[in-house]
């Protein structure tokens, strides 16, 4: 089980989680680049959120590479927030964390808004579902007109039928999308590795449907490769 309140675990699993793993580069550079495109006509300060912002590597991807951004980060995790401060020490006056919880978080535990693109990358699987319904609608509640959201994440396996096939999937396309090809060599080895590190992902089809009554106008997914997910939502 995963324990994000413990300071060395947390410091320990940032450790291992970095920009220069291999095997979440092509999902966090295709990230990176919808959000420049959106924000390339959105004049500055350009307000970007960070839902589960965890140790902050990617916030600080996201304020060197794109020109003109401020950035919010949230986590229900103090210690997460403390590794947050130190990686984005160097963009001091643009970013601000805050702590607050996926199962109580309304739109006010989200200042600095309205923000222009939302991101939740390998955050919102961590709570229930009524954790991320209210983390969608938290989020809704405080984007600018037309802004983006982004969730990049785990999503069920829903169809065990399919198991076979998701293997194949995870065989080929697994080393350079998050490790897929150690989710397990059977349904059962994978559902046991899925409770427990404490994941509760949401299958595709709810976590449309919940962008969807969180009140986001427009939901597609954009990318999907077995059990990882790109979603884009867009506030009308």
């Amino acid at each position: 089980m995963e324990q994000w309140n413990d300071a060395s675990f947390a410091r320990e699993w940032a450790e291992h989680n970095t920009l220069e793993n291999q095997e979440r580069k092509q999902a966090l550079d295709l990230l990176i680049r919808i959000i420049a495109d959106r924000l390339a006509s959105v004049p500055a300060p350009r307000r970007v959120l960070d839902l589960g912002c965890g140790h902050g590597v990617i916030a600080a991807r996201i304020l060197d590479e794109i020109p003109d951004t401020t950035l919010v980060g949230v986590d229900g995790s103090a210690p997460m927030l403390e590794l947050a401060r130190e990686h984005l020490a160097p963009y001091a006056g643009r970013f601000a964390l805050h702590q607050a919880g996926f199962e109580t978080m309304a739109p006010g535990d989200l200042p600095g808004g309205p923000f222009h693109v939302a991101i939740a990358v390998q955050s919102i699987h961590n709570t229930t579902d009524e954790g991320k319904q209210h983390a969608y609608a938290s989020a809704r509640g405080c984007m600018a007109p037309d802004g983006l959201f982004l969730l990049l994440d785990r999503i069920r396996l829903a169809t065990p039928a399919l198991f076979g096939a998701y293997r194949s999937v995870w065989d080929i396309l697994g080393p350079t999308n998050n490790g897929q090809q150690r989710e397990g060599r059977t349904l059962e080895e994978h559902q046991r590795s899925v409770a427990g590190r404490g994941d509760n992902p949401g299958s595709l089809e709810q976590n449309l449907l919940w962008l969807r009554e969180a009140g986001f106008a427009q939901v597609a997914a954009l990318h999907v490769v077995g059990i990882r997910a790109l979603i884009a939502a867009v506030a009308p």
